[in-house]
């Protein structure tokens, strides 16, 4: 797809030299959320120097939504379609062992997964757009959503309405990756990221002697068997070309060398790719649990929970690769990488892409993709210079989407 002729007053060198023009001050932002990090839900200091900036940029601002979350709307001066950016602004319960000088100063919180580059790139794309509403045809809407990790923030924002009023026709976010190089892009039609749920398992047995097994029913026995049948599901149940990660992430059980204990639990989660599979990995699941532990002799508690869970993260075609056409114009056809497949990692800007056709790309971060820093390390600093792609692509998209995208 090409974007030549497509309506703007703005060149390709135009967009990214006022990206240029405010990387400086995309740091600044950045490194003040940094510093300053606030978990899902919580992040309420971050939100108010969100709506003050954006205020002081003459947007219009709604505060509140799911609980934290920041929403501003820009008017252009032309007719045209509602495009949505979305950044999230939570941070992760991790300390920070990075020993920069803008460290986080909240104990036991660092922004390890680059919300904080998010934040800062969208805000500073906000400063550049509102400062050239002539050029643009529809209104974009600015969304800072709170508790994209494990809480499911994007799902609480669509559901209290943030793609109606006025209702959005495209949506669009990135995340920093650094599994590739700064300076280019990861785009991907169809499926980007996975599914993910999680479940709470408990078993119920009778508490013995450890010198008289016969005399109890062992829960710990019990949970060994099925979690090692568990993956049954991944290595007899699913199709071979299909894809499902299944991962027990903790086992507690007792308190005693020598006591057989009347109970065991475990949790974990479940990743898919589609629809179907995530459904039938589900009933999998309780059917395993509850057949094995009736076999043991265990009485069973199953919580297998869909309402934390996020669905896959599916692009659509048509809007993606408009989106990475104006990537190429951007920086060439060398920033933009199309990956062979998708990452098994999950995120919840896959509830905004069940409702309204948009893509999610992964930013470049990297200065040795070749050994990269892994995201939620206590050490996780990805590269700041990666910035100023990322605004030049934000900017580009809410000048080039003129019309709805068919």
């Amino acid at each position: 797809m090409s974007i030549k002729g497509v309506t703007s007053s703005l060149t390709a060198a135009e967009i990214v030299e006022k990206a240029s023009g405010i990387y400086e001050e995309a740091v600044r932002i950045r490194r003040m959320i940094h510093e300053n990090p606030e978990l899902g839900f919580e992040e309420t200091k971050t939100a108010e120097m969100i709506a003050d900036y954006l205020k002081g940029l003459g947007i219009e601002v709604t505060t509140g939504v799911a609980k934290t979350g920041v929403v501003g709307l820009l008017h252009g001066d032309k007719e045209g379609p509602v495009l949505a950016l979305r950044a999230d602004i939570d941070a992760l319960p991790i300390q920070e062992k990075t020993g920069v000088p803008y460290q986080s100063q909240n104990p036991g919180v660092m922004h390890a997964c680059g919300h904080d580059m998010h934040t800062a790139m969208l805000l500073a794309a906000a400063h550049v757009l509102s400062q050239n509403k002539q050029h643009i045809s529809g209104t974009i809407k600015f969304i800072f959503q709170p508790a994209e990790e494990m809480k499911g923030g994007g799902g609480v924002m669509v559901d209290e309405g943030v793609l109606s009023n006025p209702a959005v026709d495209h949506a669009f976010a990135f995340h920093v990756w650094p599994e590739l190089a700064t300076g280019t892009y990861g785009f991907r039609n169809g499926a980007i990221m996975a599914s993910m749920d999680s479940f709470d398992v408990v078993l119920k047995g009778k508490q013995g002697h450890g010198a008289a097994p016969h005399q109890g029913v062992d829960a710990i026995v019990g949970a060994a068997h099925i979690v090692t049948a568990l993956q049954t599901i991944v290595s007899r149940e699913t199709d071979p070309v299909d894809s499902v990660v299944l991962t027990i992430g903790t086992i507690e059980a007792g308190d005693g060398y020598n006591i057989i204990p009347e109970k065991a639990s475990f949790r974990g989660t479940v990743r898919t790719l589609n629809a179907d599979t995530r459904k039938k990995v589900a009933e999998s699941i309780q059917r395993i649990v509850e057949g094995v532990a009736s076999a043991l002799k265990l009485e069973v508690e199953i919580n297998f929970n869909f309402s934390v869970g996020y669905p896959v993260t599916i692009n659509d075609s048509t809007f993606n690769e408009h989106a990475a056409a104006i990537a190429a114009d951007l920086f060439g056809e060398e920033s933009v990488q199309w990956l062979s497949k998708p990452s098994m990692a999950s995120e919840d800007f896959a509830f905004y892409l069940e409702k309204v056709p948009g893509t999610f790309v992964f930013l470049g971060v990297a200065e040795n993709p070749d050994d990269p820093m892994k995201l939620h390390s206590d050490v996780f600093l990805p590269d700041e210079k990666a910035m100023i792609q990322g605004i030049s692509l934000i900017v580009g998209i809410a000048l080039h989407t003129t019309e709805k995208i068919q």
